[in-house]
């Protein structure tokens, strides 16, 4: 039986030795290169030097990990600043924090901008080896293996889950069939059923807009394609029961699994597994993550039940290098084992830090109200937008909420369903809310650059 179960380990990970180090022989790992990181970016960048020297920090003399905290963090507006200087001072796109020449700048990456202004990120031929590295010990755990199959539905971009996630499914050495999304759902249905592959992957919304459509809009059942896995990213969804339960009965039992982790830190770095407790932490040794009261600001312990905002360094990264970056998710932290036998702290996604709304003194993330709409399965298709009226996260209640109902249901129905969703609100989230309903398929989904679908209505 131990025998078994030591196997059952050795089969789900794709670096025992990686990712099984604690205690002691990790911090000395940890220590040893971030020591190396931060040398490297004072040498390399006149911008981090800069920023050391102001802060009162010298890498040189940097010997515990306990002096980490020590350093200033990072975050987007930072990096896009740093971004514009570079673009006018010197003519290229990685910022001012760029460490290493540009002639080594192996691939681009971008986000899409919420300002208008992507982010770029470059990698080196190093940093996209790590990166791949990192999707190889998910994949591996969410049991894709080297051949499988995998039908790519996401936003074939610049996006790090575009074109350099299907980078690294080459590099794993599956069977990748790179649709996209946006050739439409009905295309993706179609692919699906001529391929037969053994897993999808995309956002959570898009998986659920693909259930709907192959009911509406085609004749196939998704439930015999043959769909083992699904794998989610991008969104929340793939983290809540409701969510899951859907894709998995929309795809003939398929086992959801949700990716995550930040740019930064090379991504994936986290990922789910078949028990849904939380997403596992499999870089210790590429990825050093810190957890941050977003209150105070003090770096709490990784200690269960801990709640705060994340913060990562990747500590090979060699293009750019982000030292303590604020990637603005918000987590608790879980070190309860795991059902599924899998090493490793956990993380439970709350929100993102910068989509926090707040409500009557109380801290509110969209996600947390999808999670009380999905509480009424039978009439709520899930799909749902928080209407703003202005830039602030301060919202006076009531908080306004456009819903979508199943099917075409009456105006008396319709009014029910809104003022049972505001009682729950109230009672669950503690605001008043404003509810407005509408029938299927006229609160149309809307998606952003990434192909994350938009739970925010900007109305000013």
């Amino acid at each position: 039986m131990i025998i078994d179960e030591v196997n059952t380990l050795k089969h789900s990970l794709w670096n025992e030795a990686a990712e099984t180090l604690e205690g002691a022989e990790l911090e000395a790992l940890q220590l040893r290169k971030l020591k190396k990181l931060l040398v490297y970016v004072y040498e390399n960048s006149t911008h981090y030097k800069a920023k050391f020297d102001a802060a009162g920090v010298n890498p040189y003399e940097f010997n515990s990990l306990s002096q980490y905290k020590d350093y200033p963090t990072f975050d987007k507006h930072e990096e896009r600043a740093s971004q514009q200087r570079s673009q006018e001072e010197l003519g290229h796109p990685y910022g001012m924090h760029l460490c290493c020449d540009i002639s080594q700048v192996n691939r681009t990456s971008a986000s899409s901008g919420t300002t208008g202004t992507p982010s770029f990120q470059g990698a080196t031929a190093n940093d996209r080896k790590i990166m791949s590295e990192n999707n190889a010990r998910a994949l591996h755990r969410m049991g894709i293996m080297p051949g499988d199959a995998v039908l790519y539905a996401g936003v074939m971009s610049m996006w790090v889950a575009g074109i350099p996630a299907i980078d690294c499914l080459l590099s794993y050495g599956a069977n990748v069939i790179p649709i996209g999304a946006l050739v439409g759902s009905v295309k993706v249905v179609e692919m699906a059923d001529l391929t037969h592959p053994k897993a999808i992957m995309c956002t959570p919304s898009f998986a659920r807009h693909m259930i709907k459509t192959a009911k509406t809009k085609t004749e196939i059942d998704l439930t015999k394609v043959g769909i083992e896995k699904v794998l989610v990213y991008g969104e929340p969804g793939g983290s809540i029961p409701e969510i899951i339960e859907e894709i998995s009965t929309g795809f003939g039992g398929a086992t959801v699994y949700d990716l995550m982790g930040g740019t930064s830190a090379l991504n994936p770095i986290f990922v789910s597994c078949e028990a849904h407790d939380g997403l596992h932490f499999i870089a210790p040794d590429h990825a050093y993550v810190e957890v941050r009261d977003l209150t105070t600001g003090e770096i709490l312990p990784i200690e269960d039940g801990v709640e705060g905002e994340l913060i990562y360094t990747g500590m090979d990264r060699e293009c750019g290098p982000l030292i303590r970056f604020r990637d603005g998710d918000k987590m608790t932290i879980s070190t309860k084992p795991c059902s599924c036998g899998r090493p490793g702290w956990r993380v439970k996604v709350l929100g993102r830090a910068d989509d926090m709304l707040l409500v009557k003194g109380v801290n509110v993330f969209p996600s947390a109200i999808q999670d009380t709409l999905l509480k009424m399965p039978s009439e709520l298709t899930g799909n749902m937008r928080i209407v703003k009226f202005s830039d602030s996260p301060v919202i006076e209640p009531p908080l306004n909420l456009k819903v979508e109902l199943r099917g075409n249901p009456s105006e008396e129905v319709a009014q029910d369903v809104a003022e049972r969703l505001e009682a729950e609100i109230q009672r669950v989230l503690r605001f008043k809310a404003k509810v407005t309903a509408f029938a299927e398929g006229e609160l149309v989904m809307e998606y952003g650059a990434t192909g994350k679908v938009k739970l925010v209505e900007k109305a000013y």
